[in-house]
């Protein structure tokens, strides 16, 4: 019988986006049931042994996700004596392991979350000075993050400036009910990668980009493995094609603004350069400029496993449009991607998702005005996802902030089967 591992997810911003990602993770992995916690910005769970190695493989393609490690232990708060024996030969064990006779600087942070300031004061004291007292008799020179008064948790930028990933590690505290658990994170979201691969575009473009992390997301919903082939046929910039083709997917993007097409060609053509001639990277895209309206003009075959992208949201505004005039855009987008995904949807195997950004506007009396998301269904023979495997998360998912002037749903259909 297989082992059992306590592991804890860190949500983004966005915890409905996040949980929906964790959610498309479990089940990538085959997880058919699970039990979990959810306590503030965690989801606490257990994995066997087969399914918590591949969880771990698994993160760094999504792009809502913060951060995850696994559970040392938990102990009752109020057995004082007995969760600082714990901790300290938790922390001893994590010191000795990261340090080396070559190794005699460490650096530790720590991310201690409670609802009580006095309590996590209390544990951070702790858990300073049993580093402190320790590195002193092992002669250590041990650097302590993350213990101000009101938080500690280090971002993901901060953990990869420290260079906590090969230089330390980082002891996570937290007390749901009347337990205190704790345990070392093993996975953090790298930013910096981010950051590097946005400042190597070629080509931006303010208005038809989407972002890294978003786009990261997208193309990880749509559940396609490795070799699939997914269309963007609003590819703006090449985002969405740059995420999947570093999954080993195959992309084809479509535009119909020579500037955009243009944008996409040059950044691919940089990204492929990037690797070496045997991945044979210009092999696994093509990019068309033309109506998206009339893919017929450029796909043959049944051969997609997805689309996903972020579509045409209407004109840019800087203030909330008149309703009249909102309703009338709406309905204008509303045609557009009816026809579209009309086209695009043919082309899909059976059972395939479709993962589409839909426009909002957001009144201050509470209406809405966006595109009917059922009609469009309908109009394309389509299924709406109104769920997640796990965790109860309602689909569609809001994304971006609340007080944009042009707020978005994230939708998944799924065409029938045939």
């Amino acid at each position: 019988m297989s082992s059992n591992y306590s592991i804890f997810v860190k949500l983004g911003s966005n915890k409905e986006l996040s949980k929906l990602e964790l959610s498309v993770l479990l089940k990538k992995i085959g997880v058919e049931n699970i039990a979990f916690t959810e306590w503030m910005d965690y989801i606490l769970l257990k994995l066997n042994r087969n399914s918590f190695t591949k969880f771990f493989k698994q993160l760094d393609k999504t792009g809502s996700i913060v951060k995850a490690g696994y559970i040392n232990s938990s102990v009752n708060i109020e057995k004082e004596d007995e969760w600082k024996l714990k901790i300290k030969d938790h922390l001893v064990m994590n010191i000795n392991k990261h340090s080396s006779d070559k190794n005699k600087q460490l650096k530790v942070a720590l991310d201690v979350q409670t609802k009580s300031l006095e309590l996590r004061n209390n544990i951070v004291e702790f858990i300073r000075t049993t580093i402190t007292n320790y590195s002193k008799d092992m002669k250590l020179l041990t650097k302590i993050l993350g213990i101000k008064k009101t938080y500690s948790q280090l971002t993901p930028y901060q953990f990869y400036k420290e260079n906590l990933h090969r230089r330390g590690f980082e002891i996570i505290c937290f007390v749901v009910k009347s337990k205190l658990i704790f345990g070392i994170t093993n996975w953090v979201t790298n930013p910096l990668l981010d950051i590097k691969q946005d400042e190597g575009r070629q080509t931006r473009l303010f208005t038809h980009g989407t972002s890294i992390k978003l786009s990261r997301t997208l193309v990880f919903l749509s559940e396609v493995s490795d070799e699939g082939l997914i269309l963007d046929p609003f590819c703006g910039t090449g985002t969405i094609l740059i995420e999947a083709l570093k999954q080993k997917i195959r992309t084809i993007g479509v535009d119909k603004d020579p500037k955009c097409f243009r944008a996409t060609k040059e950044n691919l053509n940089a990204f492929s350069l990037k690797y070496p001639a045997k991945a044979k990277m210009k092999d696994k895209w093509v990019v068309y400029s033309q109506d998206s309206r009339d893919l017929g003009k450029t796909l043959t075959d049944k051969n997609l496993d997805a689309i996903v992208t972020e579509p045409h949201l209407g004109p840019f505004l800087k203030d909330l449009p008149s309703k009249e005039e909102a309703r009338e855009t709406m309905k204008s987008l509303e045609k557009l991607y009816i026809k579209v995904l009309q086209e695009g949807s043919s082309f899909l195997k059976n059972n395939r998702k479709i993962v589409f950004i839909i426009p909002v506007y957001r009144y201050p009396d509470g209406l809405e005005v966006n595109p009917n998301i059922e009609r469009i269904a309908n109009q394309c023979s389509l299924l709406i996802q109104e769920r997640s495997e796990f965790f109860h998360v309602s689909v569609p998912v809001q994304i971006g902030r609340k007080h944009n002037v042009i707020n978005r749903y994230l939708v998944i259909f799924t065409n029938h089967s045939s």
